[in-house]
């Protein structure tokens, strides 16, 4: 079987990426993709820790408080895993094994997380009163009330075409150019004084890349960047 990542599980990891530059540390441990799960809001992890009673606010703010702030500097880049981090992931692909799950989601990240026992998370959730045995069964409960047993896709925003093999993420995240228009549409944002990097920075980052083929075309077409910027100015007035 081919684990992949669910989108929201991929959006957890990249927010606890996210979570790992805000605090300052040039590595990513189970405390930020704890972090990161809690951060992405309404995933099946949370929603079952919620019906658990736990106190998600709660959790976050001891889980950032026991972890503490670095030295680094922060800085946007993939974050060098821990082995921790690789244990917990490891122990995720093996969860989603277990039940039968052709996906990796928050909720087999989750259980890995309280299941590693020496980390963070598993500290506080066990704190807050988290049984794995009953956690488990919360979120298979949660997942067969609402999907089928084919339900790897039920909790994708986008379907089947927002699955990307672990691989061929790599491959985005080793190439200068994938950097390069993150980069730009990360300043885009701060440009235009957005919170979240929107499909609208991307689209600026592409027509400020002035040599590529795509700002060629568009350009031909009369999009310019000068353009959409008084259209989305235009769109939030």
């Amino acid at each position: 079987m081919q684990e992949r990542f669910s989108d929201r599980a991929r959006h957890a990891m990249a927010l606890a990426n996210q979570e790992a530059g805000r605090l300052k540390h040039d590595y990513l441990a189970p405390a930020h993709i704890m972090l990161g799960v809690i951060a992405e809001g309404h995933c099946v992890a949370t929603e079952a820790l919620q019906v658990l009673d736990v106190d998600l606010g709660k959790v976050r703010a001891q889980v950032a408080e026991q972890l503490g702030e670095g030295t680094s500097g922060g800085g946007v880049g993939l974050r060098a895993q821990t082995e921790g981090t690789k244990t917990v992931i490891a122990a995720a692909v093996a969860e989603a094994r277990n039940l039968g799950h052709r996906y990796v989601g928050t909720e087999h990240l989750v259980l890995s997380l309280l299941k590693y026992e020496e980390g963070i998370p598993s500290k506080v959730l066990r704190a807050a009163g988290v049984n794995a045995d009953k956690l488990r069964e919360q979120i298979l409960g949660m997942l067969k009330s609402s999907v089928s047993a084919d339900h790897d896709l039920a909790h994708s925003r986008h379907g089947e075409f927002e699955w990307l093999h672990q691989q061929e993420l790599a491959k985005a995240f080793r190439s200068p150019k994938f950097w390069h228009t993150l980069v730009l549409a990360v300043d885009s944002a701060n440009r235009l004084g957005a919170g979240e990097i929107e499909a609208e920075h991307l689209l600026l980052a592409i027509l400020r890349d002035e040599g590529s083929q795509a700002a060629k075309l568009l350009n031909e077409k009369g999009v310019t960047p000068d353009l959409l910027r008084s259209k989305l100015g235009a769109a939030s007035a």
